[in-house]
């Protein structure tokens, strides 16, 4: 009996092995752990508004009239603020579902901090609606630098400024010969656009007519175009803010302000704003201070620079509300381009472009990856809300300073680069 009992033990035991032996063979290899969102840096532009100049402004440069907008010139629309709230909200269901916002609540002190361009009332203003929507209910309030002055995060181009004849000869050596200053993409919108303005138009302001050379100048501040690419880059901007505003369809490009109409004027804007904002020996230059803060908030330190905002090392989510040209110069000094489906400009109204971190948990490794952010023309038309069944345009980019590596660029290697780029004269 015992014998028996002995041997029915020894198969018992064996089978156990052999279980086990087969759970440990079927058992898939453990996959490593996801990165974890450690901070990020957000850069947006305001939201939609008037445009720079006056209607009557506008009509003595095009032959034209321009419908008026609720506001002066310049300033951030109700409708503007509206839909810029809408991005927010959206920006923060992102980072919520990633762990960085809580999904309920508010989030610890100074873990949010945002900063705006103090130099305009638009951009103040959006920052305090990006801060409402971002962290609702929580009386975060957006800061900035004295009112009306120049802000260095925003523009460095007065604090260490590019010698004017080096910055022609930049956006020179990105032309034909150093004097065509049109390509086959924007003539092509500038002949479009003097379609929609029309034969009135031009009898009434020969410039009107869109004809002759586009050239560069010299100015104290850098270079700038003149001609019918300046024309055309400003006109078609405010054409794309008519639409964006949600004027009524009669208004919008005098009756013709069609989707596919601004996407044919707009590349004379963007052309523009490539040569005189992110030619990069200009970008480096005007985006200096952010450059270097970036680098140093992305590491988890506090911004160290001439100008640099009292931002603290403990924020998690850092929201800085600029303009279109801080899009741009960073755009440029990073190699960063994109193309977004249903937007024809870039950099238009709400755009954002998130600077991620991401720590690996088995390495301890960071690497940084940027995302954008931007609604379409209808989006931003409509102030609808967004959401999973209608999300804005949301792209990886490519950085062309840094190699990607396991779906971003090694964060030391990043900032390394960053640094190294920036203009001595701008590093104090």
């Amino acid at each position: 009996m015992a014998r028996k009992t002995s041997s029915a033990i020894m198969r018992s035991r064996c089978l156990g092995i052999a279980l086990l032996t087969l759970l440990c063979v079927a058992q898939p290899p453990s996959q490593a752990a996801e990165p974890k969102l450690e901070r990020v840096v957000m850069v947006s532009r305001h939201g939609v508004r008037a445009p720079s100049a006056s209607a009557t402004a506008l009509e003595a440069r095009t032959g034209r009239p321009w419908p008026p907008f609720p506001v002066e010139s310049g300033e951030l629309t109700p409708h503007g603020a509206e839909a810029l709230s809408r991005m927010g909200a959206y920006l923060r269901s992102v980072y919520a579902k990633a762990e960085l916002l809580p999904e309920t609540g508010c989030p610890a002190v100074n873990a949010v901090q945002v900063w705006a361009d103090g130099a305009a009332n638009r951009t103040r203003r959006s920052g305090q609606v990006l801060a409402d929507a971002i962290v609702p209910g929580c009386g975060l309030v957006a800061r900035h630098g004295p009112v009306g002055a120049l802000d260095p995060v925003f523009d460095s181009g007065r604090v260490c400024p590019l010698d004017p004849a080096e910055a022609l000869a930049a956006v020179q050596g990105r032309t034909a010969g150093g004097f065509a200053v049109t390509d086959k993409a924007s003539e092509k919108a500038i002949a479009a656009l003097k379609r929609v303005l029309g034969p009135a138009a031009c009898k009434t302001v020969p410039a009107a007519c869109l004809d002759g050379p586009s050239t560069l100048v010299a100015t104290p501040t850098g270079p700038k175009i003149e001609g019918p690419l300046a024309l055309a880059a400003t006109v078609s901007e405010n054409l794309l803010l008519e639409y964006a505003e949600g004027l009524p369809a009669d208004q919008v490009a005098w009756g013709q302000g069609v989707p596919e109409t601004l996407a044919a004027v707009l590349p004379a804007h963007r052309r523009a704003a490539d040569l005189l904002r992110r030619t990069p020996e200009i970008a480096t230059f005007r985006a200096a201070t952010l450059l270097r803060m970036l680098a140093d908030l992305l590491q988890g330190e506090a911004p160290r620079g001439l100008g640099v905002p009292p931002l603290g090392a403990s924020a998690r989510l850092v929201v800085l509300a600029g303009h279109d040209t801080t899009l741009s110069n960073l755009s440029g000094a990073l190699g960063l381009g994109w193309s977004l489906p249903g937007q024809p400009d870039p950099t238009a109204p709400d755009t954002t472009l998130a600077f991620e971190v991401w720590r690996h948990a088995e390495t301890g490794r960071r690497t940084i990856r940027i995302r954008i952010f931007a609604q379409t023309l209808d989006q931003l038309r409509s102030v609808r809300a967004l959401g999973p069944q209608d999300p804005p345009v949301s792209l990886p980019l490519t950085i062309g300073i840094c190699p990607a590596r396991d779906g971003g660029c090694d964060l030391e290697m990043f900032t390394t680069k960053v640094r190294a780029a920036l203009p001595p004269v701008c590093v104090r």
